[in-house]
C-alpha cells in the first residue's frame, strides 16, 4: 500500500469536495480537517506518515482550493459543515471513522463529535476551541476578546481585495510570513498557499465561514453577564478525544482548555512549549506521533 499523496474527488450533497489520501485500502480512515486559510496542504506532512497506517484522507473544505464553492453566506452554516463531513465519510464506505482537525478544521470536527457520536472511533484536535467554552469566552474574557478581533474584522462584507492585494501580502503576513523566512516553510509551500487562496471565489467563500457563524467577541468583557446563553447540556461530547495545544497560539488562548473535561468526560490534554497556533507546520513530528498513538491506544483499549 502506497504512501504517496493522490487526489481525488466527491459528490457530497449539492457539492463536489476535492481530497488527497494515502495509505487507501488500510482499515482504519482517518479524516484530517483543515482550518483557515489553508487547505489539505496544512497536512502535507501528516500523509505520508500517517498513511503508513491509516487510510489518511484530507478534504479541501468547501469554499477552499479545488472544492466547490457555494454562493451565499447561508452555505456555510455549521450544518452543512457536518453533513460534509459525514458526506464524504460515506463516499468512503466508512460508518466509523477517526478525525483529526485544526483550527476551523477544529470547530466542525467538534460539531460531527457532538451530533454523530456515533460515527466517530476517537477525536483528535490542535488548537481548535470547544464551542461552548470558547461562546463564553467571547463573551465574557476580555483577553480572549482582544485576542479574536480578527473575528468580526473578517465578517465586513469586501475585504478580499485588500487580503489579496500586493501578492497576497495582508494574509501572507497575518499567517505564514515568518514561517517561510524562518525556514519552517518554503518559498515553495508559500506560492501553494497564494496559488489557493486566488482561485475565483476562495477567499470570499473562506471568509464566509466567519459570517456564518454565530461567534463573533463582545465589544467589552462582561465578567458577571449572561454569557453566551448557549446549554452546555447542547455541547457535550461523547466521544474520546485528545486535545493537543501549541501554548504559544497568538489567537486562542489557554483558557480554552479550562474546563474542557465538563464537557468531554474521555479527555486527554496535552501541551506543546514554545509552538504557536501553526502546531502542523511548527511541530509535524509531534502532531505525527500524538495522532498515531491516540488511535493506537484506542485500538488496544477497544481489544
Amino acid at each position: 500500500m502506497t504512501t504517496e499523496i493522490t487526489h481525488n474527488t466527491a459528490k457530497v450533497g449539492d457539492v463536489t469536495l476535492h481530497y488527497v489520501e494515502t495509505g487507501a485500502g488500510r482499515d482504519d480512515t482517518l479524516l484530517l480537517l483543515h482550518g483557515y486559510p489553508e487547505f489539505w496542504y496544512c497536512w502535507k506532512d501528516q500523509l505520508p506518515v500517517l498513511g503508513r497506517e491509516f487510510h489518511t484522507v484530507a478534504p479541501d473544505m468547501r469554499g477552499y482550493n479545488l472544492s466547490d464553492k457555494p454562493d451565499g453566506i447561508k452555505a456555510y452554516k455549521i450544518r452543512h459543515l457536518i453533513a460534509d463531513v459525514i458526506g464524504l465519510a460515506d463516499h468512503l464506505g466508512k460508518d466509523e471513522f477517526y478525525l483529526a482537525a485544526h483550527d476551523w478544521g477544529a470547530a466542525i470536527a467538534w460539531a460531527v463529535a457532538i451530533a454523530h457520536p456515533d460515527r466517530i472511533k476517537g477525536l483528535v484536535i490542535l488548537n481548535g476551541p470547544h464551542p461552548y467554552i470558547f461562546a463564553e469566552l467571547l463573551a465574557r474574557d476580555a483577553e480572549q476578546i482582544e485576542h479574536s478581533q480578527y473575528m468580526a474584522y473578517f465578517q465586513n462584507e469586501g475585504i478580499e481585495e485588500k487580503m489579496l492585494a500586493d501578492n497576497c501580502r495582508r494574509i501572507m503576513d497575518w499567517t505564514f510570513a515568518k514561517h517561510v523566512e524562518s525556514g519552517v516553510l518554503s518559498e515553495e509551500d508559500a506560492d501553494a498557499y497564494r496559488t489557493a487562496w486566488r482561485k475565483p471565489g476562495a477567499l470570499k467563500s473562506m471568509l464566509n465561514y466567519y459570517r456564518a457563524s454565530p461567534l463573533v467577541p463582545a465589544e467589552k468583557a462582561d465578567p458577571d453577564g449572561p454569557g453566551s446563553g448557549l446549554d452546555p447540556e447542547n455541547f457535550r461530547v461523547h466521544v474520546p478525544t485528545r486535545v493537543v495545544w501549541g501554548e504559544e497560539d497568538h489567537a486562542l488562548t489557554k483558557k480554552n482548555l479550562i474546563g474542557l473535561e465538563k464537557l468531554v468526560p474521555d479527555l486527554e490534554i496535552v501541551t506543546v512549549p514554545g509552538v504557536t497556533h501553526w502546531i502542523t507546520h511548527e511541530a509535524p513530528d509531534r502532531v505525527n506521533s500524538e495522532i498515531s498513538g491516540f488511535i493506537k491506544k484506542l485500538k488496544a483499549r477497544a481489544a
